[in-house]
């Protein structure tokens, strides 16, 4: 019994594919969920959410409120015009845009709200449930500070809150009461040294100002395609192709092992016309495979299909094109099918966590956003966000720039397969 163990552990660890699955790939995939999450380097600061404004007062008054934001560790202002915050935020470069508009400066004198709004896309709703943390505090306190009018502020608060049954002598008693608590809140809030942020937050909720922020979706769901929705059909449905593509291209190497290759190279044709055809018959079934799918979520989920088709099918034929020429790029240089299903398992996942298959590429650290670029999943899945959620036109640049890139992508990686099939796979045969 001893022995027969003993073999199947010296079997297992002369297994380098075994090795690999067993422990290094767990090892890999959570250290780059732990990179993607955020769970390294626990004692550094966060980094800076990049937020547009729009000052369209343009006051001393604007202009100190945007200092006072722009002092905040966790935010970095970007001032751009209301037209193009808007444009950034429907094409998904960027994820809100904070609007002061005119009379800005006249509601702090007058103590009366302020007009501000946050308009923002849907789909970055967690991260802008953290921008409100850092914004409402400060803003809420923006009456306070020398360029508001307190006892006035302060009146119209308790006003809002006594309502109109309240008769002129009960506010009077009240105005006359609270006096003394106008000077103490006012001499608190606007010394930093005595009030802190979370306590300056208290005090403002507890008087009715934290309202004061408009909040507006500028992106949202419509026609029932929900940024989940999108996310699981576009997310899974690369990922799952690039596992196919992948023993579709390993098929090179069964008919190389089989004797097929030998004899078709004996044939008239040309070497190269082996590898075009399989890429052919790769991108057929991709196609065949993306649009299953989402006729699938149509009918299954009511996910919108039909709203921009041309967009849809240039997606899908782009998507599978970069697809496919990974698959066959991978059956290039792996020796045999044991290395292509352990090369391909790591690196497919390992694509599709930080392409976004696995988790939305806004929730990663900046650092990791930037390194999804570099996967076939990110600009794919961009892509159906461009159509079923952005509902970006057809002819529109950053849609039609999410195709050129994938467009580019699969053509590289076939060229490259071209290469490393002369080079590898006929000096096998």
């Amino acid at each position: 019994m001893i022995k027969l163990a003993l073999k199947d552990l010296k079997l297992f660890f002369s297994d380098k594919r075994s090795m690999l699955l067993t422990f290094a790939m767990p090892m890999a995939l959570i250290t780059l969920f732990a990179v993607v999450f955020g769970g390294t380097g626990g004692g550094k600061e966060s980094r800076k959410y990049d937020l547009l404004l729009c000052d369209l007062d343009n006051t001393p008054a604007s202009h100190h409120a945007t200092a006072q934001l722009d002092s905040l560790k966790s935010l970095n202002l970007i001032p751009e015009q209301l037209e193009n915050a808007q444009n950034l935020i429907k094409k998904g470069k960027k994820d809100a845009v904070l609007v002061f508009y005119k009379g800005f400066a006249d509601s702090m004198v007058a103590g009366s709200a302020l007009p501000v709004e946050l308009q923002y896309d849907e789909a970055k709703e967690a991260e802008v449930g953290l921008l409100q943390q850092s914004l409402i505090p400060t803003l809420m306190m923006l009456p306070f500070s020398d360029l508001g009018n307190i006892p006035n502020m302060m009146q119209n608060r308790f006003d809002k809150m006594m309502g109109n049954a309240a008769d002129n002598k009960l506010k009077n008693d009240m105005h006359a009461q609270f006096d003394s608590l106008y000077k103490t809140i006012g001499k608190g809030v606007s010394s930093k040294k005595n009030v802190s942020a979370d306590k300056g937050k208290d005090v403002a909720q507890s008087f009715g100002m934290g309202s004061e922020i408009k909040m507006t979706k500028l992106v949202s769901a419509t026609n029932d395609n929900s940024v989940g929705l999108v996310q699981a059909v576009a997310g899974t449905a690369i990922m799952m192709l690039l596992f196919s593509v992948v023993g579709i291209g390993a098929s090179l190497l069964d008919e190389k092992q089989e004797g097929t290759l030998k004899k078709l190279l004996y044939s008239p044709l040309h070497p190269n016309s082996i590898l075009f055809g399989k890429m052919i018959y790769s991108n057929c079934i991709s196609i065949a495979q993306l649009s299953i799918m989402f006729v699938y979520a149509n009918l299954v989920f009511a996910l919108d299909i039909y709203h921009h088709l041309p967009s849809l099918l240039l997606m899908i034929l782009a998507t599978a094109y970069a697809c496919s020429g990974f698959g066959v790029l991978l059956a290039s240089i792996a020796k045999s099918r044991q290395q292509v299903q352990g090369l391909s398992t790591l690196i497919v996942l390992v694509m599709s966590c930080i392409g976004g298959s696995m988790v939305p590429t806004f929730i990663m650290p900046a650092f990791m956003q930037k390194i999804s670029m570099f996967s076939v999943n990110y600009w794919g899945i961009q892509g159906f966000y461009d159509i079923f959620w952005r509902m970006l036109p057809f002819r529109d640049t950053t849609f039609l720039s999410r195709i050129l890139v994938l467009a580019l992508i699969g053509s590289v990686l076939n060229l490259v397969a071209l290469k490393m099939f002369n080079k590898n796979i006929l000096k096998m045969t």
